[in-house]
């Protein structure tokens, strides 16, 4: 999510808006609808003030909630973001055909020893995302502990990367533990760690301190696929 300051972000931000605003309409669904869609098929935290913000310009949705707003409507990125006049959305046929770029899926992953990875699973994402370097991975959800955000089997698509947008779950790790999804909540003189797993303990860091720890960022969550 970006905040809007200079003169041309805020016109960008307030035609992405009312292309939102009408793609919304359009697709009959209300501020609610959205964020709950957003919220518990793609790992966002999020509500309708947020959505409604993004209408009205005043901020701008990060690349990885345009790509979920895309697929909950079915038109493509570049039609929400105003480049293009296409509303096809090429990332769904694309994924649908079970084309494109195969990923590996965990069973947990743990940064030191590598964690575990199914042999016999993968998934495929749109050969687009990985445009620029950018590379996925998928964690499968062992448990119920989650729920209902996520349950027992559920695939979670992450972008691997070391920053975390309020907006998104992350993915993180402590020491040698296996990593564990969780919000990063920035503050004003540092982070907040907040765990999607209530056993886990709420943590807060200041930024020389999340320096000098061992406290590891490593993906930040895309999309879910979740088995029928």
């Amino acid at each position: 999510m970006k905040n809007t300051k200079s003169g041309t972000n805020k016109q960008d931000a307030a035609f992405i808006g009312a292309r939102l605003k009408e793609v919304r309409k359009s697709a009959g669904f209300s501020l609610q609808e959205v964020a709950d869609r957003l919220n518990r098929d793609y790992g966002a935290n999020i509500n309708k003030g947020m959505i409604s913000k993004y209408e009205n310009g005043i901020h701008e949705p990060s690349a990885g909630t345009i790509h979920c707003l895309s697929l909950i409507f079915g038109v493509s990125a570049g039609y929400l973001m105003c480049k293009s006049d296409v509303t096809n959305n090429d990332d769904l046929s694309e994924e649908s055909a079970d084309t494109g770029h195969m990923i590996r899926i965990y069973s947990r992953y743990n940064p030191i020893d590598g964690g575990e990875v199914e042999k016999e699973s993968v998934e495929f994402i749109p050969s687009s995302w990985i445009a620029g370097g950018h590379e996925f991975f998928g964690l499968r959800i062992n448990g119920s502990e989650l729920a209902p955000r996520y349950y027992d089997g559920d695939v979670i698509i992450f972008e691997r990367r070391s920053k975390v947008p309020n907006d998104r779950v992350g993915l993180i790790s402590m020491g040698k533990s296996d990593a564990f999804l969780c919000h990063i909540v920035r503050k004003r003189n540092g982070k907040a760690i907040i765990p999607l797993d209530r056993k886990i303990k709420e943590t807060f860091y200041t930024t020389e301190q999340l320096e000098e720890s061992d406290v590891h960022i490593i993906g930040a969550a895309i999309q879910v696929r979740r088995m029928e």
